[in-house]
């Protein structure tokens, strides 16, 4: 049994083009065929740039072309709009130039082999595009290294020291991780898991035990409370226990939920107010990296910030007093 999907395809050449843009298909697929073939019906009626082994991304989620296009459907909903993995790196519509996938992986090229780095590459490239933090540091070593480098510590521990000096760099390490929780199609939280267990080793880095009063003094210091939600926190589900004393009717109200799913959204649509949909509304806040950047936390929030002044919020809810101190006291940071 055929079925039919409204696909807006990305479209741009480096070579030609000023500006993107998008493309409208009407396309019938089968309950067995993959956003590859979806690729190659679209490639029939109008030719554009794909890899069939590729990667892309539609509506909100960063998934591999082997995909099933009932899958993504059934999440996405019947228009898909596809782009590539990294609108920074495209050169012909959604193939990208994946230079820097390779050459960030070299940090770690004293302790795989090429058949290794290649392998890890190939798996871990998705993980690498869908991270949110690139959007605002085209530096970051890459959530790609961070999974390979777990893989290098279990099978060579003796190697773990001198990895973790590597993904500590103050600059564009470790720190700057963010969810993919809400990004990748395929998600699995043991990824999650593992890059937050290399975050907590590379933390103890920084915290030396007090062996003595100045050792006592550093650790003092970096165990400052965070004007951020403790780590972790922004990663659990949080109960909301409310009753709602006014009717909040004629305002427009977005909400920022953070990566995990939570209820005040319903709260929003309880209160009788329009409830503001902001595309940043499931982002991880970075917590660790407060550690090393005071600022970077703020470039995400001043995003979402705008998203819901673009859409004329009258104000943002959000889920703890913490998280709104955070938003009310950096504002001019953000």
């Amino acid at each position: 049994m055929m079925a039919k999907t409204e696909v807006e395809l990305f479209r741009f050449d480096s070579r030609t083009d000023y500006l993107p843009y998008y493309t409208k298909h009407s396309v019938s697929y089968s309950s067995d065929e993959t956003i590859a073939d979806l690729f190659e019906k679209i490639n029939l009626i109008q030719p554009f740039g794909f890899d069939k082994e590729g990667v892309c991304k539609i509506n909100h989620y960063f998934l591999r072309s082997s995909e099933r296009i009932a899958d993504v459907i059934s999440r996405c909903g019947e228009t898909l709009t596809i782009g590539p993995a990294s609108e920074f790196l495209v050169y012909k519509d959604l193939q990208i130039d994946k230079s820097d996938l390779a050459s960030k992986l070299d940090l770690l090229a004293p302790y795989m082999s090429q058949e290794e780095k290649e392998s890890c590459l190939k798996r871990t490239e998705l993980h690498y595009y869908a991270s949110n933090t690139l959007n605002y540091k085209r530096d970051y070593i890459g959530d790609h290294v961070l999974l390979c480098a777990a893989e290098i510590i279990e099978k060579h521990p003796e190697n773990e020291k001198e990895i973790l000096r590597l993904l500590s760099d103050k600059d564009n390490g470790v720190w700057y991780h963010s969810s993919l929780k809400n990004r990748l199609f395929s998600y699995d939280s043991a990824e999650e898991a593992t890059i937050e267990q290399l975050l907590k080793k590379c933390l103890k880095m920084l915290k030396p035990e007090p062996k003595s009063k100045i050792g006592k003094k550093i650790r003092d210091f970096f165990q400052k409370e965070s004007p951020l939600p403790a780590e972790g926190t922004n990663r659990q589900s949080e109960e909301i226990s409310v009753q709602e004393s006014r009717d909040f009717a004629g305002f427009n109200i977005a909400t920022y939920e953070g990566t995990e799913p939570g209820t005040i959204e319903s709260l929003v649509e309880k209160s009788g107010a329009v409830h503001i949909n902001i595309p940043s509304k499931h982002e991880d806040m970075t917590p660790y990296s407060q550690h090393v950047d005071k600022n970077f936390s703020c470039m995400i929030a001043g995003d979402i910030l705008l998203q819901a002044m673009d859409k004329n919020a009258d104000f943002i809810l959000v889920k703890n007093e913490k998280m709104r101190d955070f938003f009310d006291k950096n504002q001019a940071k953000m």
